[in-house]
């Protein structure tokens, strides 16, 4: 079991450094910056993070995985268009810090972060598909969990960027952008 002060250390990192990424590109974050916001020494800040980039990551991927694992299942959506699907959800409430970092031309910190993630989810899609039919190519599922996930983060940044479009326009677009093989009949 995890020590009741980390945990508040780390919540408090958290909510720092995603207040100060709301108003200001994490490379201009600084960690003595950080450490007044969360109420802790510089010296605390390092026993947990190397950088504010680093606390800005773990925070927003721990956003949202709890926030996907919280969506309820969506029958009609695989399990990657779910996820994407309950990954708006966060995007959506932090829209503003993901227009601060998908705009930021010199750190790849969050583009990064939200591609790892979704390159797990399709990992772990495309390990499940693999039982189903239509058959997946003879491709290496890393490989192909990587190029999905990396589409869908591009799709993303322009969703964010845009500001406009919304959810139900970014799902029209998504079947037609997924491989034809993607989709699964029900299970054999």
């Amino acid at each position: 079991m995890t020590d009741a002060r980390i945990l508040r250390t780390r919540a408090a990192l958290h909510g720092a450094i995603t207040e100060l990424a709301t108003q200001k590109p994490v490379g201009e974050i600084t960690v003595s910056e950080l450490a007044e916001k969360a109420g802790i020494n510089r010296v605390t800040f390092y026993k947990h993070y190397t950088t504010p980039a680093e606390a800005l990551a773990d925070a927003l991927h721990t956003e949202l995985s709890a926030a996907c694992e919280a969506a309820p299942p969506a029958a009609a959506l695989d399990p990657f268009t779910h996820y994407i699907y309950a990954s708006l959800d966060h995007l959506e409430a932090r829209r503003e810090l993901y227009t601060i970092a998908f705009s930021d031309q010199v750190d790849g910190t969050i583009p990064i972060m939200l591609s790892r993630f979704l390159t797990g989810v399709a990992e772990t899609y495309l390990t499940k598909r693999r039982k189903r039919k239509p058959a997946i190519p003879d491709v290496d599922l890393d490989v192909a969990a990587a190029f999905l996930a990396n589409g869908a983060t591009g799709a993303i940044r322009v969703w964010i960027l845009e500001g406009d479009m919304s959810r139900e326009r970014f799902f029209e677009n998504l079947p037609h952008l997924l491989p034809a093989w993607f989709q699964a009949e029900e299970s054999n």
